[in-house]
């Protein structure tokens, strides 16, 4: 390393290093054409010592917040906490109606037929309606999740699931009959499976609130973890136009429905076919990561969630039992999936922490 005098005003200051000189020029103690002395005999202009003027290397790209936590349009806080409110008031309104539906059926005061007879059985039939409000705003709260992170957009379906698992229990206490003996009537079996099965996806639903871990930003590269992320938030955009579209055909359908006397409600309207497009937008996530990425225990884990949410659109369209038991699987499957990663991955804290104890 060599050692640098300079001479400036008359006096002879040093030594200094040739990034110590250059911090002297940039904030101006000296200039570059100051005589300086590097070799210990001749004086030269500091421009023209050896190495004075070589070009540093670019620094790293910057990693600014806004390009993780941007949504994309319709998907950003503003319009969420709009479409919040405005779903608050669906569901308020939608309970109190459906409540004044029961009462005006149960004092003769309307006649339905049908199908749609099954939502007016009980008071508590009338939670089915604020609940399928509620249920509509999670999943424009899982689109939202999909720019940022993709195990947080996996948590917020078996969120999903959950609340439609409590949607079908509150159905079911309003067609359940009680006997004298101590026999369980069958829909009575499928409401304690369905209590079990609420209890598992609430606990999955936990531990991907509590730990989230993004692997792939230890394992890409600036500029493609940028490209990824823009890949995802345009995926998010139309994914939010499929939903819009589903959600009206689904609702109209059942509208007409009801007016034909076939107006039943189950977790197969709207969610079947949403769940449908969100397998297919996860599988181009997964294979737009596999792009930018060869980490072979971020692709792991992300496929195991793939395999995790097909199960789940598969438990959707299952009847009775079998449903309960892929909705369980899948919620197991979750978990230990979950677990898994949390027990090989390794923060970049703890990486500097076994660093520095090796210095």
């Amino acid at each position: 390393m060599i050692k640098i005098f300079v001479l400036a005003n008359g006096e002879k200051y040093g030594p200094y290093t040739l990034d110590k000189l250059r911090f002297h020029i940039k904030v101006g103690n000296f200039t570059e054409t100051n005589l300086c002395c590097y070799d210990g005999d001749n004086w030269i202009r500091i421009r023209d010592v050896p190495g004075f003027h070589l070009e540093l290397p670019p620094p790293p790209p910057k990693v600014a917040a806004e390009d993780f936590t941007r949504r994309g349009f319709l998907l950003g806080d503003v319009a969420d906490e709009r479409i919040k409110r405005f779903a608050v008031y669906c569901a308020l309104i939608g309970f109190i109606g459906h409540l004044l539906l029961w009462f005006s059926l149960q004092n003769n005061l309307i006649e339905i037929k049908g199908e749609s007879l099954k939502l007016l059985l009980s008071p508590f039939s009338a939670l089915y309606t604020p609940f399928s409000v509620l249920l509509a705003y999670e999943a424009y709260q899982l689109i939202r999740e999909i720019p940022t992170s993709f195990s947080n957009s996996v948590g917020k379906q078996f969120e999903i699931v959950t609340l439609l698992v409590v949607r079908d229990i509150f159905k079911g206490l309003s067609e359940i009959k009680f006997g004298d003996d101590w026999s369980l009537d069958g829909k009575l079996n499928l409401l304690l499976l369905e209590c079990l099965t609420f209890l598992i996806l609430f606990y999955t639903s936990m531990n991907y609130r509590k730990f989230n871990i993004s692997l792939m930003i230890t394992s890409m590269e600036v500029e493609n973890l940028k490209t990824y992320v823009k890949s995802k938030r345009v995926i998010a955009q139309l994914l939010l136009l499929t939903y819009i579209i589903i959600a009206i055909i689904a609702f109209s359908g059942w509208l007409i429905g009801v007016f034909n006397g076939q107006g039943d409600a189950d977790r197969k309207i709207f969610f079947l076919d949403f769940f449908t497009v969100l397998i297919l937008a996860d599988i181009l996530i997964l294979l737009i990561f596999y792009r930018y990425s060869d980490d072979f225990y971020a692709l792991a884990r992300n496929t195991g969630f793939v395999l995790a949410t097909v199960i789940l659109r598969v438990a959707i369209g299952a009847p009775g039992v079998s449903a309960m038991v892929l909705f369980m699987v899948s919620g197991v499957l979750g978990i230990v999936i979950l677990r898994i990663t949390l027990h090989f991955y390794t923060s970049p804290a703890s990486l500097d922490k076994t660093y520095a104890k090796n210095l």
